[in-house]
C-alpha cells in the first residue's frame, strides 16, 4: 500500500506542475491585448486583428477571435457564440483537475485500508513491542494524509487560478463585443452623412420634372 501511495503523489506532483505552467503560459495582459486590437481594428484592419489573436496563445484571444470572425451577426447570436466557445475553453482549463480532487479524497482511504491490513497482519503472533508495532501500522495512513492534503490544497489553487483566467476571458468578450459596436458607429454615421445629400437632392429634382412635365 505504501508503493501506491507513492506512486499516487508523484502522479500528482506531475499533474499539478503541469496545470499550473500551463496557466501561467496562457494568462495574458488582456488590457495590452485589447488596446492593440483596438488601434489596428481602427485602421479597418480585420485580418491583421485575426493574425494577433492567433499568434496569441491564450483563451482569452481565442474568445476574441470569435468575436471578431462573428462581428457581422447579431449581438444576441455572437453572445451565444461566445457562451459555447467558452465553455469549451472552460473543459479545455480543467483538463487533469479530477486527478488532483480524487487523489486527495482517495489517498487517506487507502491509508487508513493499509493501516487497518497492518495491524490484521499479526494474527497469532504474541506482540512484545506494542509500540513499534502500532508506529507501522499507522505509517500508511500518515503518507495517504501526507499525500491527500497537498493534492486537496493543489486543486483548490488550481480551480481559483482558472476561476480568474475566465473571468478575464469573459471580460475581454464582452469588451471586444462592445469594442467592436463602438467602431462601427462613426462608420454608421458617415454613410447616412453620405446618403443624405443623394436623398435632398433627389427630393428637389422631383419637383422639377414634375413642373417641366
Amino acid at each position: 500500500m505504501v508503493w501506491v501511495l507513492l506512486a499516487a503523489s508523484a502522479l500528482g506532483v506531475v499533474v499539478f506542475v503541469e496545470r499550473r505552467l500551463t496557466y501561467h503560459r496562457v494568462q495574458i495582459n488582456t488590457t495590452a491585448l485589447l488596446g492593440g486590437l483596438k488601434n489596428v481594428l481602427s485602421q479597418n484592419n480585420l485580418v491583421e486583428a485575426i493574425g494577433i489573436c492567433d499568434a496569441t496563445p491564450s483563451p482569452t484571444a481565442r474568445v476574441v477571435k470569435t468575436v471578431l470572425e462573428n462581428h457581422q451577426l447579431a449581438r444576441e447570436e455572437v453572445k451565444e457564440i461566445l457562451e459555447q466557445q467558452g465553455s469549451e475553453e472552460v473543459a479545455r482549463l480543467e483538463q487533469r483537475l479530477g486527478v488532483l480532487a480524487t487523489l486527495g479524497q482517495v489517498a487517506p482511504l487507502l491509508g487508513l485500508l493499509g493501516s487497518v491490513l497492518g495491524f490484521m497482519e499479526t494474527g497469532e503472533t504474541v506482540i512484545t513491542d506494542h509500540h513499534a508495532h502500532f508506529a507501522k501500522a499507522m505509517m500508511p495512513l500518515a503518507l495517504g494524509l501526507a499525500v491527500g492534503v497537498p493534492c486537496f490544497v493543489g486543486y483548490n489553487h488550481l480551480v481559483a487560478v482558472v476561476g480568474s483566467i475566465v473571468i478575464d476571458m469573459e471580460k475581454a468578450g464582452l469588451r471586444a463585443l462592445r469594442m467592436l459596436s463602438e467602431l462601427e458607429r462613426p462608420t454608421r454615421r458617415s454613410r447616412r452623412k453620405t446618403s443624405s445629400p443623394k436623398n435632398n437632392e433627389e427630393e428637389t429634382s422631383g419637383p422639377e420634372l414634375f413642373e417641366e412635365a
